[in-house]
């Protein structure tokens, strides 16, 4: 995995920090905000550049949920108790099970479809990502949304970005950069470059 300077971490995110209006004007304004685990019994690090705020969603599943203050732009990250023997991102990707996947997310986003499933990576390791559109949401708007999970130590992880279709070209960088960094234990580093193939 190839990690970037601040400086570059800066630069990755710096054009996501005027989604919605001039929050940020220059690079060396961004920084990245570290949250961790603090306890053996929930572990995880998520980072994520302080164009975000934390808001509580009154979800005990919830680790964290960020919002952009300008844009209807919204990560959660979730770790529930339980999980498979044995998991791994391919074998979810196989069991996909999509029009489940769909009829649970159309009541809230109706129209709901899912337009692409595959894997990608948490800092920690492979993961599940699929990614819908739906026609409304209760944002009052269409939305796109990124579904990325894995397991680890019993639990299931996932983390669910939602973005108004408008600047989900613009968000998804940012988005990109979230999952690229997350990991399922409590001493992730900052910041690993997700759009470097090198591994």
């Amino acid at each position: 995995m190839l990690y970037l300077s601040f400086s570059r971490a800066a630069a990755l995110v710096a054009a996501l920090s005027v989604v919605g209006g001039p929050v940020l004007a220059q690079e060396n304004q961004v920084q990245m905000i570290i949250d961790r685990g603090l306890t053996d019994d929930l572990t995880y690090t998520v980072i994520y550049p302080n164009v975000l705020q934390s808001i509580d969603d009154g979800n005990a599943e919830t680790i964290l949920t960020l919002q952009h203050p300008a844009a209807p732009l919204q990560c959660d990250f979730f770790a529930v108790p339980g999980a498979a023997d044995g998991w791994t991102a391919e074998a979810a990707l196989e069991a996909l099970d999509a029009p489940g996947i769909e009829s649970t997310w159309a009541p809230n986003f109706p129209g709901f479809t899912i337009s692409s499933r595959g894997t990608t990576r948490f800092a920690s390791g492979p993961a599940l990502l699929y990614e819908g559109r739906s026609d409304n949401s209760p944002f009052n708007v269409p939305m796109s949304i990124v579904h990325a999970e894995a397991v680890e130590g019993g639990r299931t992880y996932a983390i669910e970005c939602l973005m108004d279709q408008a600047i989900a070209g613009e968000a998804r960088v940012m988005v990109d950069f979230i999952i690229g960094n997350f990991s399922t234990r409590s001493d992730g580093q900052c910041c690993i470059d997700p759009t470097d193939t090198r591994g």
